[in-house]
């Protein structure tokens, strides 16, 4: 079944999803059913833009994809077509490397893009359908999708993570896609600016604790 795709301005796009404690028939099910909703255009799904707030992830990155030049799983090289579709639950992930931007969207936010830094390189530690654990260490679009759907896992968007330059510019796309669902508290960077500014502010008040002498 092609499930609905939660759009921006929901609210459970910004909950903290659940860990997934057993793997039950109604969770291969639900599995099933965003594995055939991914496939009529995305490489990565949520489950929380399904509406089912818990820690699930497929991912279906094309065998073709030339930017993810290094893969191993526990330690051993492999190959996109021999992992997709990568379907897990309950990631731990480590990005490193240095930040690289790469023009991002997303199936709950229509028709906007940004350019987004994230860490070229990621370790995931990920528990496959069958119960296995396994370790995967990449870069390129794998490395880069498994950040941007664990942000999902969060309650994180790609929009979250635009750049000072790029925020206006975002803000007034969201505006013109999802009218009904915008509103400035919604904005996540606009709210950590704003948090960053008012704790600046009681730094620059807050009087210097007096010195001691001798």
């Amino acid at each position: 079944m092609i499930l609905n795709i939660l759009q921006y301005g929901h609210p459970l796009l910004r909950e903290e999803c659940s860990p997934v404690i057993h793997i039950s028939s109604d969770i291969l099910s639900l599995l099933d059913d965003m594995q055939e909703t991914l496939a009529q255009g995305g490489i990565g799904l949520a489950a929380p833009q399904v509406g089912k707030p818990i820690q699930m992830v497929t991912i279906n990155i094309p065998a073709t994809d030339t930017t993810t030049t290094w893969l191993e799983v526990d330690g051993r090289p492999a190959t996109l077509e021999q992992i997709m579709p990568l379907n897990f639950i309950n990631p731990v992930l480590h990005p490193f490397g240095k930040k690289v931007p790469y023009r991002e969207g997303c199936l709950s936010i229509t028709k906007v893009y940004a350019d987004i830094m994230r860490r070229s390189c990621v370790k995931a530690v990920l528990t496959l359908m069958d119960g296995r654990t396994v370790t995967i260490k990449c870069n390129g679009l794998l490395a880069r999708c498994l950040q941007h759907e664990a942000d999902h896992l969060h309650g994180g968007l790609f929009t979250d993570l635009v750049s000072p330059q790029d925020h206006d510019k975002v803000v007034r796309r969201l505006k013109l896609t999802h009218p009904d669902a915008f509103e400035e508290d919604d904005d996540s960077y606009a709210r950590r600016m704003k948090e960053e500014r008012r704790a600046h502010a009681r730094e620059a008040h807050t009087p210097l604790p007096p010195r001691k002498t001798a």
